[in-house]
């Protein structure tokens, strides 16, 4: 592959919280107290995603400040055990039909240039919530990318007890360290073979349990899209036109031009991850030649540990700080993991997309 398929290194950064749902299907609120919670989390775009429904894009738009988009995730419920659930981004009809068919759905989103990204593709049961909702479609093709941290998921192993239970609906934050092991090692191992985007997802439904006397709103919208949000380079800065506008957005999510940054640990904006070869600078999602030396770049907006990785031969720099730098030749998908320490434990605080070398 040439330069041709590399992508600038920079440009206007916006944040924005994806896959969350409303009362059209199983969360709690409407689409106005998503919006006004967005707001009030300083987030630049939102993406809705209920279950099996669309509404009329008519819709989406600038509201209260926030740009509001709207997805499906699509799941068939008809399948048991229930899994296979796939966000539908930037497509202007339901999906549903296509559900029981995961390439199918697949190859339909993508006539219709749209984005698929497998949600909550590992998740792990404990005791008190025995049910998951993996991906277990693995021979797929042409797929966008996978939801690499699932807020919502992350915290049901832990739900071993009903102690815990309360442990973790009251102080959630004591709980969340990152994406799961497993995923990322599936990340890399599809990296292997095909770029893969990942995003993060909150997962947002604001559901409230109960346990004897307690009763806890858990994981309210607020709290949700202050946590895991994902960070998106455009080519060129939002007009306020939702045409203009939604077209970015799509654009660097199937680029890569985006990176999951745990904002509440401290916010992620100014993040960077260059590549320089022969003077000229690409960033996320560039696919470079090798057998040049690239030099990479990695700034943070505040110190942590750094970790450069090669997918599928792990770490090949490090270093505690806001900056690191490393210069290589050799093939392969390099991406970037940040790990900060915040309330007494390390926890993964960014998590970059690749950048290519390829043969």
């Amino acid at each position: 592959m040439s330069l041709a398929s590399s992508q600038p290194d920079t440009g206007p950064e916006y944040v924005g919280n994806l896959h969350m749902h409303t009362t059209a299907s199983d969360g709690t609120g409407r689409p106005e107290e998503l919006i006004a919670a967005a707001r009030r989390a300083g987030l630049d775009f939102i993406i809705i995603t209920d279950h099996n429904f669309l509404p009329d894009l008519a819709a989406e738009g600038w509201r209260d400040g926030v740009l509001t988009l709207f997805g499906s995730e699509i799941n068939d419920d008809n399948l048991v055990p229930e899994a296979n659930h796939c966000l539908t981004l930037g497509v202007a009809e339901d999906m549903t039909p296509f559900a029981p068919d995961p390439q199918g759905l697949i190859d339909a989103v993508r006539a219709r240039g749209g984005l698929t990204f497998f949600a909550h593709p590992i998740e792990k049961a404990s005791r008190l919530i025995p049910q998951t909702y993996p991906w277990t479609a693995w021979d797929v093709e042409g797929f966008t990318g996978i939801e690499l941290w699932n807020f919502m998921s992350e915290f049901r192993p832990h739900v071993t007890s009903k102690l815990k239970a309360l442990l973790v609906g009251y102080l959630p934050w004591w709980f969340s360290q990152g994406p799961e092991p497993e995923t990322l090692a599936k990340w890399d191992e599809l990296l292997q073979s095909r770029p893969t985007v990942a995003i993060g997802g909150s997962d947002a439904h604001a559901q409230t349990y109960r346990l004897g006397p307690f009763r806890r709103r858990f994981l309210p919208y607020d709290y949700c899209f202050r946590a895991v949000n994902t960070h998106i380079l455009t080519t060129t800065p939002f007009r306020r036109q939702v045409e203009h506008d939604r077209e970015l957005v799509y654009e660097a999510l199937a680029a890569g031009r985006c990176w999951i940054g745990y904002d509440m640990a401290g916010s992620t904006r100014g993040f960077r991850f260059t590549a320089a070869v022969d003077g000229r600078v690409f960033g996320m999602g560039s696919v470079l030649p090798a057998g040049r030396a690239a030099t990479f770049q990695v700034t943070l907006p505040a110190p942590a540990h750094i970790r450069l990785i090669r997918a599928g031969r792990g770490v090949v720099a490090e270093g505690l700080g806001r900056s690191l730098t490393h210069t290589t030749a050799e093939p392969g998908a390099y991406r970037v993991e940040a790990w900060k320490r915040w309330r007494g434990r390390p926890r993964g605080w960014v998590f970059s997309n690749p950048i290519y070398l390829v043969a």
